[in-house]
């Protein structure tokens, strides 16, 4: 991997493959990651798991996210992430969600340090025993629980060597409320300055040239980009798309939805379909409607009576 990175950040209900591989194709990010995943479903093999598993041939490095709170359980979960195909396993120490943190994963672990570093420890076990070469462990985390612990939590993170760790700049309390801070950040990236730790920022990004901008102000090894790539796909290349682009990738989305889930159901693709269309002429109607589709046609029909879509 070539750093700087500049990335797709892991999105739970997001980041699936369909939406992975339109990202990959028309923005060309460094790096991709999967919706988290529970190591304890994993290991049982739920359908809705193997779903999330699915990986589109690519030559982009794609990291499967863990989340959970048994060390032995993310070993296992591990071993069966190895002969999947994916470039590494990225766990999960930032998710704000109740049902997460109330079991002890996600920021959970941020008021477990000494589990924090078992987890991590027992994940480089496993791609150890198994002799993967190149492939990464990596946290994806927050700057505290309630105030800031940046030196204090990145600082226990570093003595485990993960290959790198993503700092979104904001507390657990914070959840998605205010902005990102990135001097935290920035904290984290001299933490990691004599360590063989790479460090990534994550909060509030909107487009590549900022992600640059925080790269070289906060001396990063990469930036992840979240809900500002949820519009558009070509914000890895700068690029603002026009109109009929952004009618194209709707049609282009749809049609990758059937081929990897032939059976899936269609109202999975919406909230897509809303995010494509938030400034189209009319586009509060016309969210509206695609709210409600089953099919590409359907979404084609209400393009069309919108003057969108020339037939």
């Amino acid at each position: 991997m070539k750093y700087p990175v500049i990335g797709l950040a892991p999105m739970d209900g997001v980041t699936d493959v369909v939406f992975r591989s339109i990202i990959d194709t028309y923005g060309k990010p460094d790096l991709l990651y999967t919706e988290f995943i529970s190591v304890k479903g994993l290991l049982i093999g739920k359908p809705s798991i193997d779903r999330i598993l699915l990986i589109h041939k690519t030559k982009t490095p794609t990291i499967v996210q863990l989340f959970g709170s048994d060390p032995e359980l993310f070993y296992q979960a591990t071993l069966k992430v190895l002969d999947l195909g994916f470039a590494g396993v990225d766990i999960n120490m930032g998710c704000p969600e109740k049902s997460v943190f109330n079991r002890g994963g996600g920021a959970g672990l941020i008021l477990k340090p000494e589990l924090a570093i078992e987890i991590i420890k027992s994940v480089q076990k496993a791609v150890k025993d198994k002799r993967k070469k190149n492939f990464t462990v990596s946290v994806k985390t927050r700057t505290g629980y309630k105030i800031h612990e940046t030196r204090e939590w990145i600082g226990q993170l570093l003595t485990a060597e993960p290959d790198f760790i993503c700092v979104h700049g904001r507390t657990y309390k914070q959840k998605y409320t205010g902005l990102a801070d990135w001097e935290q950040i920035g904290i984290a990236a001299d933490l990691a300055k004599k360590t063989k730790t790479k460090i990534f920022g994550n909060g509030d990004v909107k487009n590549k040239r900022e992600a640059l901008e925080k790269i070289k102000q906060y001396h990063l090894d990469g930036v992840l980009i979240g809900r500002a790539a949820l519009s558009n796909p070509w914000i890895f290349q700068d690029k603002i798309p026009n109109f009929t682009e952004r009618i194209e990738i709707i049609l282009e989305h749809c049609k990758r939805f059937k081929q990897f889930y032939p059976q899936g159901n269609f109202a999975i693709m919406r909230k897509y379909l809303g995010w494509y269309a938030k400034d189209f002429p009319n586009s509060a109607k016309v969210r509206n409607e695609l709210m409600k589709v089953n099919d590409i046609e359907e979404v084609k029909e209400i393009l069309f009576n919108f003057s969108l879509l020339k037939q």
